[in-house]
């Protein structure tokens, strides 16, 4: 339990917290890696400083016996002579006012006692000097040992003496107390481990502390969001104001509210829109209702009104079909039922539908397919192609022609073009031609009873297959509204 709310308190750390404690942690590792290895460094460089002082000595002392055998003045000066390490080659001169005085015994080649230091302090028992190579006069025996939390160095030789042209050995064994040293080492151990625990106590704060104003321009992005309501959605971050990294987080969130302002203003543009569709057939329902109940009328005449009243529900319930339909095609779990299509087929049914209505209006309807296959949902495509046909046979006058054109691309897209030679659409109203409730020729709404939503369904439709519906119109000139079906391959 003390773990997981641990782990939860954590996790509930705010973003500057989390990456401090990372920040700390990171410093942690790195200054303890650091500190191990210039400890290391430091360990293995005193080691090498003592051996050199011990075999310097002892070199020093056979270098004596090799021109002289006598245990003079000359001898007793040069074993008693106190060693710094700054006297030693390369050395790093890491305490050179320290002394270090090297004890030495001499003996002869029975391991008769012939001379020793003045101050030597005498080994513990338990304590014995390596074994020297009687035959390998250049080595030197190195150890080291520890007894009672005292470090030794230890070195035996042999050295050879000539003494009235009589060349005889003699061992020649010296020690080094390192207690100064260590000492040193726990000096030194004792700094890096304050270094390591101030210098974490310091990273952890300066990491919260840059942390935190590093993260200033996200709370001031955070307090700009705030202050965004609904009636304010055109509010902007300008990412030219932050660093790179929230730059990015402030296009896309101005890219989602550029979003949200237009699907907001859509959907009040289409509550306004609905509203007023369906104000004027309620409020035909209700005038017809209320003259028809102001006195006794004849069965004929109510007949009429509840005819009338028929059209105008009939009206209501294809504009609420017609939405529940462009509801469904929005929704991204929508599936249609696609299957290959003979457009020949499909162009010849639709022609058998529209070709009386044409002929009443004595318009000319032209259909080319040459034999072209396509993917897609023949209920939907022709839906979309009804509301196509239907929209030109309402605004092509007497004598106009329709033609219904399909056509393979380089890409191997399929188009489906709608073109007529009617009244036109003005240039400037087609980027809202595909809106809901939108009509071109508002004068015509009572006369043509349209629903303003026929192109909105096309739209759709198109967009459930993958493709797209462009329209090309121009004033008294007709209109081409063309149908993009993307390749399969």
């Amino acid at each position: 339990m003390p773990l997981k709310s641990a782990i939860k308190s954590v996790y509930s750390l705010s973003l500057a917290g989390k990456l401090a404690i990372l920040y700390a942690i990171t410093s942690f590792a790195v200054l303890l890696l650091a500190s191990g290895l210039l400890y290391w460094s430091l360990l293995n460089h005193l080691q090498q400083e003592h051996q050199k002082l011990l075999t310097t000595k002892i070199i020093r002392l056979r270098q004596y016996f090799a021109c002289s055998s006598e245990l003079n003045q000359t001898l007793r000066e040069l074993i008693d002579a106190e060693h710094h390490h700054s006297q030693i080659t390369h050395s790093s001169s890491i305490h050179p006012g320290v002394p270090h005085h090297i004890y030495v015994q001499i003996f002869d080649a029975d391991h008769r006692f012939l001379l020793e230091s003045k101050r030597i302090e005498r080994l513990p028992k338990d304590i014995s000097f390596p074994k020297a190579d009687r035959e390998d006069m250049a080595a030197i025996a190195v150890s080291r040992a520890r007894l009672d939390q005292r470090a030794y160095l230890l070195a035996s030789a042999w050295a050879i003496a000539e003494e009235n042209g009589v060349k005889h050995k003699l061992l020649i064994q010296a020690y080094l107390e390192l207690a100064e040293d260590e000492n040193l080492l726990v000096d030194f151990q004792k700094t890096l481990a304050a270094v390591l625990f101030f210098g974490v106590l310091a990273s952890a704060f300066t990491g919260f502390w840059v942390t935190r104003r590093g993260l200033r321009p996200l709370r001031q992005v955070t307090e700009t969001i705030e202050k965004i309501t609904v009636q304010q959605l055109n509010e902007r971050l300008d990412p030219s104001l932050w660093p790179s990294e929230i730059a990015l987080l402030a296009k896309a969130f101005d890219a989602m509210l550029m979003r949200l302002d237009q699907s907001f203003d859509r959907l009040s543009q289409f509550s306004a829109d609905l509203a007023h569709e369906l104000r004027t057939p309620v409020n035909n329902l209700m005038g017809e209702a209320e003259v028809i109940l102001s006195k006794t009328r004849s069965p004929e005449e109510y007949r009429l009104v509840l005819e009338s009243n028929m059209e105008e529900c009939r009206r209501i319930a294809r504009m609420i079909d017609e939405l529940l339909f462009l509801a469904r095609a929005e929704d991204p779990k929508t599936e249609i039922k696609r299957q290959w299509l003979n457009l020949d087929n499909e162009f010849q049914t639709l022609k058998d539908y529209f070709e009386f209505i044409a002929a009443d209006k004595s318009v000319d309807l032209v259909f080319k397919a040459d034999h072209i296959r396509l993917y897609a949902d023949s209920r939907l495509l022709r839906r979309v192609l009804s509301n196509l046909i239907s929209n030109a046979l309402r605004y092509t006058p007497e004598k106009g022609i329709i033609q219904v054109l399909a056509a393979i691309e380089a890409d191997n897209a399929i188009t489906i073009e709608v073109q007529d030679n009617g009244a036109g659409i003005d240039a400037a109203l087609l980027p809202q031609i595909f809106d809901r409730f939108f009509r071109a020729d508002k004068s015509r709404h009572n006369e043509n009873q349209g629903s303003g939503l026929g192109l909105a369904i096309v739209k759709s439709i198109m967009e459930l297959h993958g493709g797209s519906v462009t329209m090309d119109s121009q004033k008294g000139c007709g209109t081409q509204v063309k149908l993009v079906f993307p390749s399969l391959s």
